[in-house]
Parts: C-alpha cells; structure tokens; sequence
C-alpha cells in the first residue's frame, strides 16, 4: 500500500509540475506499476524522465507500449536502444518479435539472424527465426532453421512438431515418420504421436495409424482426427465393422463431408 502511494504521489507531483527527474528516481516507481500491470501510468511517469534515451527507460517504454498494443511506439523504443547498443540482445529480440506481429516478417528476421550471428548455438534463437520465415511463406528457410533447432536441441518438442507440421503439408511422409519414430523412442508425446499416425496414413501404413491413434487414446478423450485417422485405416483394412462407430462419431460432431457417408455406405 505504502509504496503504491509513493508512486501515486510521484506521478501527481510530475502532472502538476513538468521539471524533469532524473532517471534511477524514475525507475523504481515506474517497476511498480509495471508490476501492478499500470502501464499507462507508467509511461506517462517515464515522460518526465531527464534523459528520455537512457536504456533502462527506453526498455521500460518498449515493454509497456507492447503490452498496450501499440506496437508502432514499442518498436521506436527498442530502436533507440539499437542506435547506441546495436547488439543489445533483448531490444533485438522484442523488435524481431513485434515486426512479426506488425506483419513485418523481413525485418523479424534481419533481428533474429543478428541474435544467430552473436550466439549460433543458441537453438532458441533459430527458432523464432523458423517461426517467423514460416509466417512469411519462406517454408524452404523455415524448414532449414527448424532442422538446425532440432540439431542443437533434441528435446525441443515444439520446434519437431512445427517442423513435422509443415513436411506433412509438402507430403514428405517418411521423412517425419523417420524423425518422429526416433523422437518417441525417447520420449513419449501425444501431439507428436498424432503426427506420426497422419505421417503413417501418408505411407500408407495403416496398422501403424491404428497402433498409434489407440496409444494416444489410452489418456485422451477421441476426437475428431483420432477418428478420421482410424475410419479411413479400418477401411482400407476391409474392417468395416470398425469404420461405422469412426464415421458416426464424425457426423455427431457435425461433419457432413462426403467421403463421410461413402464410407458409411460401403460399410454398412
């Protein structure tokens, strides 16, 4: 309480009189309103600042105007820090993540291959790379950085996922099926299993759909990809029998896709 009337006191000291304060006196009272998550208050604390470029300040602004929204002001700020830091890691790496949500996806990426050139086993820093080139349309890129995060960490679960993602949309099915199968050797996952069974739908081999589907079922409800996988395996297994209650639980979560009734239809 005491400190939350320190902080109001200062900022109406600074309304009612513009002098400015230097900046250590500043930051103090402008962290705790950043932790009480009152960042306009802190922003306009920050305004009376004597040297408005100093990069604590300029951090604080860039935080604050970020989770605003206003990400436009946010990216002036961490610049600024650019002009005199140009390596400094935390302004590159919140510029490289607010041009990816200004749409901004070269200028992301200039950020994150800065943070690769000082730090290039940093698997991190690849991947927000990969992210990025993906947001952009820059698949072959962002297959390359994926593939480099995996190398330099083999436990990176959300970077094979992204990357198995994307190689099942260019159907390069035995290229996941191979990774995925040597990831869950040493781990087990249930999003990466269902990737793999779709990787194994690709190929063709539907007993490995079947295997997979059923193991993630063991502690998840079904859903709809867990029923389409196994549908379309038990029908091209000839095991309709198993293929009706798949179909049926689809059109119950209201798919009406044609294939849909042809499998019923065949089934039945």
């Amino acid at each position: 309480m005491k400190t939350i009337l320190i902080a109001t006191i200062v900022l109406c000291f600074c309304r009612a009189f513009p002098q400015k304060i230097s900046s250590p006196e500043i930051l103090h009272e402008v962290d705790i309103l950043i932790d009480e998550y009152k960042f306009n208050q802190a922003l306009l604390l920050m305004e009376n600042a004597e040297d408005s470029l100093e990069v604590g300040l300029l951090q604080r602004k860039g935080f604050c105007y970020s989770k605003l929204g206003n990400y436009s002001n946010a990216i002036i700020a961490y610049e600024g820090i650019r002009k005199t830091d140009s390596l400094n890691r935390q302004a590159l790496y919140h510029l490289g993540q607010l041009y990816s949500l200004s749409d901004q996806y070269d200028q992301a990426k200039i950020c994150y291959q800065n943070l690769i050139d000082l730090d290039s086993a940093n698997s991190f820093y690849y991947k927000q790379y990969a992210a990025v080139a993906v947001k952009g349309n820059d698949l072959v890129s962002g297959i390359a950085y994926y593939l480099q995060t995996v190398r330099l960490n083999h436990s990176d679960i959300e970077a094979y996922a992204e990357l198995a993602g994307i190689l099942l949309e260019a159907e390069q099915y035995h290229f996941v099926d191979t990774m995925l199968t040597s990831l869950l050797g040493r781990t087990e996952n249930a999003h990466l299993r269902l990737l793999l069974a779709k990787a194994n739908l690709g190929e063709g081999h539907y007993e490995a759909v079947i295997q997979n589907v059923e193991q993630v079922l063991i502690k998840s409800d079904t859903t709809p990809a867990h029923a389409r996988l196994l549908g379309i395996s038990y029908f091209q297994l000839e095991k309709y029998k198993m293929v009706i209650p798949c179909m049926d639980f689809l059109l119950s979560k209201g798919l009406k896709a044609d294939w849909i009734y042809y499998y019923l239809g065949v089934a039945y």
